[in-house]
C-alpha cells in the first residue's frame, strides 16, 4: 500500500468527494457522475488510483468502499470536517484570536459544520445585526455571553424578556456596569424579572466578544481579530453539533462567573 494515502485522498477534490459519496453507500457509475457533476473522463482516472490502493471495490457495476477504505474514511472524517471549516473562510480564520477558545472545544472546531459568515451591514452600522435580531426574537430561550457593549442591548433584551423569553446573560464586568448604570431603568427592570439571569465574568481580559445559543436552533459566535478588535463578523450555524458546541462554550464561561443574586437586584 502506498504510504502517501493522505496525499491521495486530500489533494484531489474529485477523489475526496467520491470517497465521501461512497461513505453514504454503494453507487453505480451514473449515480456518481450525476451526484458529483463531473465528466466521466475526469473521474475514472481518479477512481482507478483509489482502486489500486485498495480503498474502493467495483463489483457487479457498483462502487463501494473496501473495509480499509471504510476504516480510513471513518478516522479521517473529523480531519476532513476541520479542513472544511477553515477552508470555507480562510481569511477570517487566519486573522482571528483562537486561543481564548478552551482546548477541548478547539479540538472539536469541526463541529461548527456548514456555518456561514455574517458580514457587517453598512446600512445598519449603528444597529444590532439584523440576523442576530431575527433569530433571537423568535426564541423561547437565549443563552448569551458578551464582552462588548451595544447601547441597544438593554432595551432589546428587556423587550424580549417581557415577551416571556427566558434570557441568561454572562457579561464582562465593564458591560454589566454599563448595563445597570447607563440604563438604570431598563437594567433594573430586566434584573427584577423572573425569567432573566445575569452572571458577571470577573476575568479582566475576556477575549471572546460574543457567543449565543438560542432555543437549540442556532449558534452565533464572534471572535476578535489578531489586533484585538471586533469587526462585527459573526459565524452562524443551525447544525445540532454546532449548537451544542456553542452551548458548551457558554457554559464554560458561565462556570467561571458569579450570578447576580436576587438580593443584589
Amino acid at each position: 500500500m502506498n504510504p502517501n494515502l493522505l496525499d491521495l485522498i486530500l489533494f484531489s477534490e474529485k477523489r475526496k468527494a467520491f470517497l465521501l459519496l461512497l461513505k453514504e453507500g454503494p453507487r453505480n457509475t451514473q449515480e456518481i457522475l450525476d451526484k458529483l457533476q463531473v465528466p466521466r473522463t475526469a473521474l475514472l482516472p481518479q477512481i482507478k488510483k483509489l482502486k489500486e490502493q485498495n480503498l474502493v471495490i467495483h463489483e457487479e457495476g457498483m462502487y463501494s468502499l473496501s473495509l480499509i477504505g471504510e476504516i480510513i474514511l471513518e478516522k479521517m472524517q473529523p480531519l476532513l470536517d476541520t479542513l472544511e471549516v477553515f477552508e470555507k473562510n480562510e481569511d477570517f480564520w487566519t486573522d482571528r484570536k483562537l486561543t481564548p477558545i478552551p482546548p477541548h472545544l478547539m479540538k472539536r472546531i469541526n463541529e461548527l459544520g456548514d456555518y456561514h459568515l455574517i458580514e457587517p451591514d453598512l446600512s445598519h452600522t449603528f444597529d444590532l445585526s439584523p440576523e442576530f435580531v431575527k433569530h433571537t426574537s423568535n426564541s423561547s430561550h437565549i443563552h448569551m455571553f458578551v464582552s462588548y457593549f451595544h447601547p441597544q442591548f438593554p432595551i432589546f433584551f428587556l423587550n424580549l424578556a417581557k415577551r416571556g423569553i427566558e434570557i441568561s446573560l454572562v457579561l464582562s464586568e465593564s458591560v454589566y456596569l454599563r448595563f445597570v448604570e447607563d440604563f438604570k431603568k431598563e437594567g433594573g427592570e430586566f434584573l427584577r424579572m423572573e425569567n432573566t439571569s445575569i452572571f458577571i465574568l470577573d476575568k479582566e481580559d475576556v477575549e471572546i466578544p460574543a457567543v449565543v445559543e438560542s432555543s437549540d436552533k442556532i449558534m452565533i459566535l464572534g471572535l476578535f481579530n489578531e489586533s484585538g478588535r471586533f469587526d462585527r463578523q459573526y459565524i452562524i450555524s443551525f447544525e445540532p453539533r454546532a449548537i451544542e458546541w456553542g452551548k458548551e462554550l457558554f457554559e464554560y464561561l458561565k462556570d467561571m462567573s458569579r450570578e447576580i443574586k436576587i438580593e443584589e437586584k
